[in-house]
């Protein structure tokens, strides 16, 4: 642990110096980072930054969010798998001893720095430590610990700035920013808590559809949508840069810009403006990621729309509509083809509930 709390602050030391951010940091892009199958990281960004992935193999996440301005603060975060809290689901399950022990290892590398402790929008716990009264460097620095990731995050000055510290401002939005971060399970989340009934309500949603419970009626529904990036960012992108989106970190090597606004890298990946927002495509399919996994009762209402033949998996000629029971009798059959696939369009009524699936014919399933 000491090792790791001395690499951040030779990290604060090698960065130097910093600016004050613009008077107010809003959020305009979701962040979000997968980590390797066992949660997902997701957080507002503050305005002009973005995510770039570093670092990406089975045990350890690094990745660096920069801001489109050169001499505002540099952010890192590390994420690594450790044995010693392979047993400890999040940090808020910690011993007073444990706590104390963490804040031992940043109170041995620098007697000044400052301990607080914070919680996520969910509820995770995080320890804060601040250098605030070094004249020639401070950062501040973030330690949780989830599902056995040790998750480790500093803001430190930029080398190209000319102030040699941050403002209390700088780390205060930080701190903001920090604590509007959401460790999101892979496993089912609660409905209240991943998205409110009223945020489904009327609404049509990409989804995979399985694990489907006679008991209790209900299945697992997994609600997908693009990845939306700004276009001051996307504008911004130049030969050289990486773009990363989910467990993907491309260098782009050419960069080719359309006469409707569109760009394509690589001759293989798309960003599309579809109504201000460029959307990632990759050989004509976008591209897509879970925004909450929940688990939902199949009701006798609902409509089954199929446009598939179940037999063959061919297209139909005529779109077929059947029940609840059919809908649940092809679900729970197995086989090709399934549910469980990028072919599957749920609605939900204005009380938030399912009312229609669709299952659709694309070439690729």
């Amino acid at each position: 642990m000491k090792k790791i709390i001395a690499m951040l602050l030779c990290l604060a030391l090698a960065l130097g110096c910093a600016v004050s951010f613009a008077e107010e940091s809003r959020k305009t892009t979701l962040g979000t980072i997968s980590i390797n199958g066992a949660f997902t990281l997701q957080c507002g960004l503050p305005e002009g930054y973005r995510i770039q992935v570093l670092k990406m193999n089975r045990d350890q996440i690094v990745a660096m969010m920069n801001s489109s301005d050169d001499q505002a603060p540099v952010m890192q975060l590390s994420v690594a798998f450790d044995e010693a809290y392979a047993d400890v689901d999040r940090m808020n399950d910690l011993s007073q001893e444990d706590f104390d022990l963490l804040e031992k290892s940043f109170t041995d590398v620098d007697p000044t720095v400052e301990i607080t402790y914070g919680d996520t929008g969910l509820g995770t716990r995080l320890l804060i430590a601040r250098q605030s009264v070094s004249e020639t460097y401070n950062y501040i620095a973030f330690l949780s610990v989830y599902k056995g990731y040790l998750v480790e995050f500093v803001m430190v000055p930029s080398q190209k700035a000319e102030s040699r510290t941050l403002t209390d401002e700088q780390m205060r939005i930080c701190i903001d920013f920090l604590t509007d971060l959401d460790f999101i399970p892979t496993a089912d989340l609660d409905l209240a808590v991943a998205v409110g009934a009223n945020d489904l309500a009327d609404t049509n949603w990409l989804a995979e559809l399985s694990d489907y419970d006679a008991e209790t009626n209900t299945m697992q529904v997994e609600l997908m949508r693009g990845v939306e990036l700004e276009p001051e960012e996307v504008t911004a992108l130049k030969v050289g840069d990486t773009l990363a989106y989910g467990d993907e970190t491309v260098v782009i090597n050419t960069l080719q810009a359309s006469e409707y606004g569109d760009f394509v890298i690589n001759e293989e990946i798309e960003l599309r403006n579809l109504g201000g927002m460029y959307h990632i495509y990759t050989y004509d399919k976008e591209y897509v990621e879970t925004y909450a996994t929940l688990r939902l009762e199949v009701p006798e209402t609902l409509t089954f729309i199929d446009e598939i033949d179940p037999a063959t998996g061919e297209i139909l000629d005529t779109l077929t509509e059947q029940s609840a029971a059919d809908f649940i009798a092809l679900l729970t059959a197995g086989g090709y083809p399934d549910f469980a696939s990028d072919n599957v369009n749920v609605t939900f009524d204005a009380n938030g509930e399912l009312s229609l699936i669709q299952r659709f014919y694309t070439p690729w399933q």
